[in-house]
């Protein structure tokens, strides 16, 4: 990977505008070696004066950019001190409060220079009784958090300063091999050497002091312990092989395992009376997987492209999953799916009575799998996303961040889905042991369409929230909000059309299908439009090398190209649908269920695209 991929890649989001401005400078350079005078069409005087300009100018923007750099740096240096400080005291008060004294931490002062230096926490908590007195103490999980976190901010600064370096090295070597001069390593030398932030000595001694005292206090002394909970892996790192081979294991499985429930299904399909409730008891669960299948391939297209998602998110990179372990999860729930299909199929040969027990244990186990509470398989991940929805579903009560934006826009791709678990749970609350006919525990009641409009309103509860909070009131929040709310007259005319459709001859004689039609076209213009000016912030070049598009991507330019005309054609799928079903050429489950993976289709190239021009801003 070239290093400007590797700097936009690796960069903290949230310092984006702090960093050297490594893309332009290389193209001042450009620039500049292309409109340099050609020795034909003038003198050398002329030649030598035009390169001495340039070099002024270019050196000028070099400074600037390095001043700016420092002073962030030196900026940041000051709150870690500060930060270090007030943690440091609040440490060694609760060491002294609880009566703690590391006994391993007494044996080092004796064989160590630098563990002598730790200071004691009786002495430390006397000097300064103000501190102890004046302020709640920390617990130890509290400290252990906030340590973690210190820490992993120290390691951004680390990378802040690995990077600039870097970069002015870069740019300067480059200066060098455009303009065939040696000024790029003598201005590096002059001025490179001896400023702030290229110095790794007060930053590395805070690292090491912290790890010190995590490790004394917080760990009992076992520095493995303190560094495992601590240490941030590098970033780019390769995926490990044993998850790749894991990954490529089940999904071997599973389509093994699919493969063969497609053909116990076409051999031997459950009894007619039961055959709508399979349908409709396993798409929720399927549309679950295909949605994790899509989550490794999105995860793995913005890796590629160098779009650093974690930060974007804000996840913890200890514990941040990588594509080949969404390839895995979505595998052992295809495997699941595939095995609970198959006990449906064959459950009098295995002697189970009641075939829809095995759906039933598919919910419950896949269920079990995110909020199982204890610390394994992937509990920060699960923890995080069950946060994270329970976030959205409260949105009018707190704070709206990026994450939750994107969170609530994967819940409206899973619209379908979330009906589909209404009626697993209505079929087993409700219907099951009670009838003998099981298919009218599948006709639509009230709450159908109240689940449909619930995603919308999640997305629609958070842009009013995000309104509210925002000092300048921006509209952009209500018409964003806006968008949203055309999904509940989409859903109120569509239900309103299937309930008196029956009274009329055709129907186009319905007034509410005129209704309907009518809402659609406004729900797909309005979203359209916002999607490609504002999620994707295309449409601001009209002329030139990247025509319709913008002047930063992230993506190749012919993505973008499709997104446009993916977005659009997926938008109006619910014209084919509506086609489809009026001259009767396809059930209403099948053409809903290809609707249904038709979206999350969308929503993924959305996806990529939405966070590209959250990289580029």
């Amino acid at each position: 990977m070239k290093f400007g991929k590797t700097f936009e890649t690796h960069l903290t989001i949230e310092w984006r505008q702090q960093y050297m401005r490594y893309t332009d400078l290389k193209t001042l350079i450009r620039r500049g070696v292309d409109g340099a005078p050609t020795e034909s069409e003038t003198t050398p005087d002329q030649l030598l004066e035009y390169y001495a300009s340039f070099e002024e100018h270019f050196f000028a923007e070099c400074q600037h950019e390095l001043t700016r750099v420092n002073n962030f740096f030196l900026e940041k240096m000051a709150e870690a001190r500060r930060k270090h400080g007030t943690l440091k005291l609040q440490l060694l008060a609760t060491a002294h409060a609880t009566g703690h004294v590391s006994r391993s931490h007494t044996r080092s002062q004796n064989q160590s220079r630098s563990h002598s230096q730790l200071p004691s926490p009786r002495a430390s908590v006397v000097s300064m009784p103000s501190t102890s007195s004046n302020r709640k103490l920390m617990t130890q999980r509290q400290l252990r958090s906030a340590y973690t976190e210190f820490y992993l901010t120290l390691v951004l600064l680390q990378n802040f300063q690995s990077l600039n370096e870097t970069g002015f090295r870069k740019i300067c070597k480059k200066y060098d091999k455009y303009l065939k001069s040696n000024h790029g390593a003598l201005w590096l030398e002059r001025h490179l050497t001896y400023i702030a932030f290229v110095d790794r000595r007060p930053l590395q001694q805070m690292t090491i002091e912290v790890e010190e005292l995590y490790t004394h206090y917080l760990a009992a002394g076992d520095r493995a312990k303190a560094m495992t909970k601590l240490r941030v892996p590098p970033l780019g790192e390769p995926t490990p092989p044993p998850m790749v081979f894991r990954a490529g294991l089940a999904l071997g499985m599973f389509i093994m395992l699919a493969l063969a429930a497609l053909f116990s299904y076409l051999r031997r399909p459950p009894i007619t009376d039961n055959i709508e409730a399979f349908m409709r008891l396993y798409r929720g669960p399927f549309t679950w997987v295909i949605f994790n299948f899509f989550m490794a391939a999105n995860v793995a297209g913005w890796q590629r492209a160098g779009v650093n998602h974690v930060l974007i998110f804000e996840i913890d990179p200890r514990s941040h999953l990588q594509p080949a372990t969404f390839l895995e999860i979505a595998c052992t729930f295809g495997m699941l799916w595939t095995l609970s299909m198959l006990g449906f199929l064959f459950h009098d040969l295995i002697n189970v009575t009641d075939p829809f027990v095995f759906p039933l244990a598919l919910t419950l186990i896949m269920i079990t799998l995110l909020i199982n509470p204890l610390p394994i398989m992937n509990w920060p991940a699960r923890w995080w996303t069950m946060r994270l929805v329970g976030r959205v579903i409260t949105a009018p009560l707190h704070y709206v961040g990026f994450a939750d934006f994107w969170m609530g826009d994967q819940m409206n791709s899973l619209v379908t889905c979330m009906a589909d678990y209404y009626y697993i749970v209505r079929f087993y609350a409700v219907c099951w042991l009670r009838y003998s006919n099981v298919n009218s525990c599948f006709d639509e009641d009230m709450f159908v369409p109240i689940s449909r409009c619930l995603p919308a309103w999640f997305r629609f509860a958070q842009c009013l929230r995000r309104f509210s909070d925002s000092g300048s009131k921006s509209l952009s929040y209500l018409l964003n909000a806006g968008k949203y709310s055309t999904t509940f007259f989409v859903v109120f005319f569509s239900t309103m059309r299937g309930r008196t459709d029956d009274g009329y001859a055709n129907t186009f004689y319905n007034p509410y299908t005129w209704f309907f039609i009518t809402s659609y076209i406004v729900s797909s213009v309005y979203s359209y439009l916002w999607d490609v000016f504002k999620d994707f912030g295309i449409f601001q070049i009209w002329r030139g090398e990247h025509l319709f598009l913008r002047e930063k991507l992230v993506y190749p330019q012919s993505f973008y190209y499709f997104v446009i005309l993916e977005n659009l054609v997926l938008r109006l799928f619910w014209v084919i649908e509506f086609v489809v079903l009026y001259h009767k050429l396809i059930t209403p489950y099948n053409i809903k269920t290809c609707a249904s993976i038709l979206e999350i289709t969308r929503l993924v190239a959305s996806s990529g695209t939405t966070f590209g021009w959250r990289t580029s801003i």
